[in-house]
This record gives C-alpha cells, structure tokens and sequence, in this order.
C-alpha cells in the first residue's frame, strides 16, 4: 500500500490540532490531519452537520464564533482533511495506519503531532449500564451536533467544570434539569479566587454559566455524590447523598428525584492509546488520577518527532490547548528547517506568556476537582466494571484473590479490557481496584498494554478494501 508522506501529520482536528496545522502551514509545511469526525473542530467547536441552516448565530453561544473563526484561519491554507478516518495503528516508525470507511490508507509525518483529545471519566455506580445514563460530553454532543436533548428529566452528577457548562447549555436548550449534584463543595474554589482573578475571561464564562442554572432555577446540590440508578429498562430514579471530604456518602443523607436521563460528568481522562503504541514514555499524575505522556518544553514527547498536545496529553481546556498546538506546530517548523529558532523563538512567545499566566488557574483548577479515593468505591459486588465484557467488580476482586498482580494479568483472566473500547472504559477503574486490593499505587501498577487495533475498525480496511473517496485537500470548513 503506498504511503502518503507529509512535513506534519496532525492526528485530532480540535482547537490544538487545528492550531498546530496552521502554525505548520503557515511557516510552509506540508500538511495533513487526520479526525474521526465528518467535521473538524472537535469537541469544543463541533460543528453542526452541514445539511442544518443557523438562523441565529448569536443563538449558538461564545463558543460557536470563536470557533468560526478559527475555521475562517483554515480556509486559504493548503492542508489535507482526512476525515471519518481512524488512526488504528503503526508498525513503522511516524507511518500511521488509518481506515477510513472500508478503505486502509498509511500516512508518514516527518513529525506527528497527537492532539487526541479526551474523553469522559467512566465512573462505575449500581445502574451505569441502564438506558438513559450518559456522559456529560455525551449529552454536549446530542446538543451540539443535532441539537437533541438527551432526556425530559435530567439529573446531572459529577464535578468540574465541564459539568457546569453542559448543565448550563442544556438548560438554555429547555431541558427540565432535576438537580445538579457536585461532589465539591463551594468553598473549594473560594480558596483559589486570586488565581481565578488573573484568568478573567474564563471566569467569567463560568459565572456566566453558574448564572443561567440560577436563572432557571435548577437546584445545585453540593457536595454531593450520586449512589445508585435504579429502573427496569432505562433509567426511573436517581439517588444521591451528601460527599465527604473523600467523596463517600454520608448515611442517612440520600434523596431520591424521578428522572429518565442521568448524566455523568467526573471530568476528563486523556486519550493516551496512540502514544501508548508509538513508544511514548507515560507518568501517571496522581493530582488528576490520570497517565499523561511525558514532554518537552515544546511538547515533544520521549520519542523524537512526535508532539501530543492539548487534553490528550493533561486535561486543561480549550485556551491551554490552542496555545500548546500552537507551540508544537512551530516547533516542527523548526526541526525541519523551515524556521530558523530566532523566528521559532519570537513567534512562540506569546503562547508561552498566555500559558505562563494560565498555569495558575489550571494548578487550582486541578486541585479544587481532584478525584477523591470515594469516586472508586461507589461499585457493590454486582456492579459491571468493564461493560464491553460484562465483567462485575467481585469477578475482578475473585482473580486479584487467585494471584492477578497487574492489569494485565486481570485481562487475560477475565477478559476485561479486551472489549470494542480497548479499556478506555474500564482502565483506570480496574486499576484502582488492583491498587486498593494489593494496597499499592497506581503509578506501580501501569495500564493494559496497547495493541493495535486500538479503536475498532472494518475488516475491508485492515485488508485493502474497496476504495472510497477522500476529502479534497483544503476542505477546510465552510
């Protein structure tokens, strides 16, 4: 199969990817992003299928112009969009294997640039598995792609800041939300009001978001800590209890709200598996509970070549993301010679002042939602762990009694992790049931292997299957 060969290959088309592709072909790259959606913009900037007509921009939010804008920065640069495409693999060094539809397609970057993205924290309680329990990010994409609510009655669990906009924005949407149940109480982030301070703009989104659950007259519940989902074939009742200092339910403090739609937003886990498979040395940060790939100063990674940037490489949003794509892009142009590092140097310093003066506000970000050892014990003994495997947590409890001393170990003896979702469902829950069992940390313990296929993808693909077509380069959004 014939290689493409590209300057850069970016891998994620959200606002790092996108900033690290215009960077590249700015200083006169040859570019190519790969994205799994129809539509770049990733999460944040999702797009509304292209066959829907905006009447009222203004309607769509903040969110909705910035990410016009940056679509409109796109638009003259000669880069290649391969879209509704997977990255499934690499057995050659910066060869990215991609099935896009039934089609294989190789790719090279003379530099990779992961901008993977994250996705919501699995967090297994009684009834995560009924109809009508989702992610918080799933719900932001029902509204955001189709405009969709998820449910009539919603009750929103969790803690962070996604969980406040996405409370906020189905709100606006006239979703009835029920409650909003946040494990961390106010006084939390009252402790860090200077850091907040010096990131205004981003404050002030927030209250703005707080604002409109108070003017829907949505009940906030904090700190409180969702226990249980009960239903017979989807969800019909959700229950809570006030949260300790370390997330377990106060007994005696449960309530109970009809509801159809539960959904769950305990913040973010990078999507680590693509630089798991490349070689990319991990750390594991015990303060966000979640394994991030170690990097330079200009984002570049253990292995030489390849940057990961954004909250697939450390959850910190949207503005932090832009800005450490925008490093990285010019950082390849400067290995290749496109850049000489006096120009590199002077280009990338305003995004190093911006994330100099952001990394105040993502320290107290991390620290006031840090994930409490609570969150972990919410699973009873016939609670699923690993859903693609339909594994409960006394199945994982039975083989850590029969000598399983590692992840892996509880892969090959119980198949969990071995599902469609290659463990992005259940890695961090499974390990933290080792780590409690054996009374160790998770840093010792490590994760599943990666093995390609990281992500599923069709037969015909793997295969050389019939041949679709690509996206035209330039296919920048319109």
């Amino acid at each position: 199969m014939t290689i493409e060969r590209w300057d850069l290959v970016v891998v994620g088309a959200g606002p790092a990817g996108l900033r690290a592709a215009i960077e590249g072909a700015r200083a006169g790259l040859s570019v190519a992003v790969i994205d799994e959606n129809a539509r770049p913009g990733g999460q944040i900037f999702r797009q509304i299928p292209e066959a829907f007509g905006v009447v009222d921009p203004g309607r769509l939010g903040s969110e909705f112009a910035r990410g016009q804008a940056l679509f409109a920065e796109l638009q003259p640069l000669p880069i290649r969009f391969v879209l509704n495409a997977t990255v499934w693999g690499t057995f050659e060094d910066r060869v990215l294997e991609v099935a896009q539809g039934d089609r294989g397609l190789r790719i090279r970057g003379e530099a990779v640039v992961l901008a993977t993205g994250a996705y919501d924290r699995p967090v297994p309680v009684p009834g995560w598995t009924l109809p009508g329990v989702l992610t918080a990010g799933g719900a932001q994409t029902l509204l955001k792609s189709q405009r969709i609510l998820p449910g009539r009655r919603i009750l929103m669990a969790g803690t962070g800041p996604l969980q406040l906009v996405v409370a906020s924005q189905l709100a606006k949407a006239g979703a009835e939300i029920v409650a909003v149940a946040e494990a961390v109480p106010a006084r939390a982030l009252v402790r860090h009001t200077i850091s907040l301070l010096r990131v205004w703009g981003i404050t002030r989104d927030g209250l703005a978001y707080r604002w409109t659950l108070v003017r829907k007259r949505v009940p906030w519940i904090a700190p409180a800590i969702l226990v249980r989902v009960e239903g017979r074939e989807g969800a019909e009742r959700a229950t809570i209890a006030r949260a300790d200092a370390e997330w377990r339910a106060v007994p005696g403090t449960e309530r109970t709200f009809e509801v159809d739609t539960v959904c769950l937003g305990y913040g973010l886990v990078p999507s680590i598996e693509l630089a798991r498979l490349l070689g990319c040395r991990l750390w594991f940060d015990a303060l966000a509970d979640v394994w991030v790939p170690e990097r330079d100063d200009a984002f570049e990674t253990t292995v030489p070549g390849v940057f990961a940037v954004g909250d697939g490489a450390g959850v910190a949003g949207a503005v932090v993301a832009a800005e450490e794509g925008r490093i990285a892009g010019l950082a390849v142009a400067r290995a290749l010679g496109r850049l000489t590092p006096v120009e590199a140097a002077l280009r990338m310093a305003p995004a190093r002042r911006r994330l100099i003066r952001l990394a105040a506000f993502r320290a107290a970000m991390d620290a006031a939602y840090r994930i409490r050892p609570g969150l972990q014990e919410l699973a009873t003994a016939d609670t699923i762990i690993c859903r693609c495997e339909e594994r409960t947590r006394a199945d994982l409890e039975s083989a850590i009694a029969d000598g399983a001393r590692r992840p892996d170990h509880l892969k090959a003896w119980t198949r969990a992790g071995m599902g469609p979702c290659g463990g992005r469902m259940c890695g961090l829950s499974v390990a933290h049931l080792l780590a409690r069992q054996l009374g160790t940390d998770m840093a010792r313990l490590g994760w599943y292997r990666a093995r390609p296929p990281i992500k599923p993808v069709p037969i015909a693909a793997l295969t050389g299957g019939p041949a679709t077509r690509t996206t035209p380069a330039n296919a920048a959004p319109r």
